[in-house]
C-alpha cells in the first residue's frame, strides 16, 4: 500500500471513529441500556483535563500577555497600540492555540498511553466480551470532558493573557489605566472570542481523536505504545496548528 493510500486509510478510520464517537456521546446513552457510559467519568475526566491544567494555562498565558509585542512596538514609538494588539491576538490567536498545544502535551499523551496499553494488554477486547462498547466507555467521555474544559480553559488563558499584558502595559510602559482599558474595549470584538473559541473546540476534537485512534491502532507491546504516543503528539500539534490556519483565513 502506498503512502497516499495509507494516508487515506487513515483518514477514513479517523472519520469512521469520530463518528461513532459523536453517536456514543449524544445518542447511545438515551437509546443503548448497556452501553457502557458513565457520566460520572466524565465529571473525573473534565477535572484532570481541566481543574489540574489550570496552574500551567494561568502562567503560560500570563507571560504571553506580558511580552507581547510591546518592546518591538516601543522602539518605534506605538507602544499605545500594545493594548489593541494583545487583546486581539490574545483572543483569536495565542490563547486557543497555546492552550490547546498545553493540553496536547499534558493530556492527550495520557490518553494515547492509557488507551495504548489497554489495548496491548487486551483489555480492550475483554470488553467487548463483556458487551461493553469501547468508544463509548473509553472514548466518549473524554471527547465530552476535553470538549467543554479546553474552551472554559481558553476563556481563562484569554482573561489572564489580558491581566498580565494590562499589569505589563501600565506598569513597564507607564500606559494610563484607563487608556489602556479603553484601547482594549475599542479593538477587542466579539467576532474575535467567538473566533478563538471555535478554534479550541476544533482543537478539542483532534486531539481527543487523534490520541484514541492512534491508541487503537497500537501494536508490538510496550515499545509500540511509546512510539504512538510520540506520534499522536506530533499528529496532534501539526493538526491544530493547520486547523488555526485555517480557521483564521475563513474567519478573518
Amino acid at each position: 500500500m502506498s503512502k497516499t493510500d495509507l494516508f487515506f486509510s487513515h483518514l477514513a478510520s479517523l472519520s469512521r471513529l469520530f463518528l461513532v464517537t459523536l453517536y456514543w456521546a449524544f445518542v447511545a446513552p438515551w437509546r443503548e441500556r448497556r452501553t457502557g457510559f458513565d457520566r460520572r467519568s466524565v465529571l473525573r475526566f473534565m477535572d484532570e483535563t481541566g481543574v489540574q491544567s489550570l496552574p500551567l494555562v494561568v502562567l503560560t498565558a500570563s507571560l504571553v500577555g506580558v511580552l507581547q509585542t510591546a518592546y518591538q512596538l516601543q522602539r518605534y514609538g506605538q507602544v499605545h497600540l500594545v493594548a489593541g494588539l494583545v487583546a486581539v491576538s490574545i483572543t483569536r490567536e495565542l490563547g486557543p492555540l497555546l492552550t490547546a498545544i498545553l493540553i496536547t502535551g499534558r493530556v492527550g499523551a495520557a490518553f494515547t498511553a492509557e488507551l495504548g496499553s489497554m489495548k496491548v494488554a487486551e483489555e480492550i477486547l475483554a470488553l467487548e466480551v463483556m458487551a461493553i462498547h469501547p468508544v463509548g466507555f473509553l472514548v466518549a467521555p473524554r471527547f465530552l470532558a476535553l470538549v467543554v474544559m479546553l474552551p472554559c480553559l481558553t476563556i481563562v488563558a484569554d482573561a489572564t493573557g489580558l491581566l498580565g499584558g494590562f499589569l505589563a502595559g501600565t506598569t513597564l510602559f507607564q500606559i494610563s489605566s484607563a487608556a489602556y482599558i479603553d484601547t482594549t474595549l475599542r479593538w477587542l470584538m466579539v467576532q474575535d472570542i467567538r473566533s478563538g473559541l471555535s478554534k479550541s473546540v476544533v482543537g478539542a476534537i483532534i486531539i481527543t481523536m487523534v490520541r484514541c485512534y492512534r491508541a487503537r491502532i497500537v501494536e508490538g507491546g510496550p515499545e509500540g505504545v511509546g512510539h504512538a504516543t510520540m506520534g499522536a503528539v506530533v499528529m496532534s500539534i501539526v493538526l491544530i496548528i493547520v486547523a488555526d490556519s485555517i480557521f483564521t483565513a475563513i474567519l478573518t
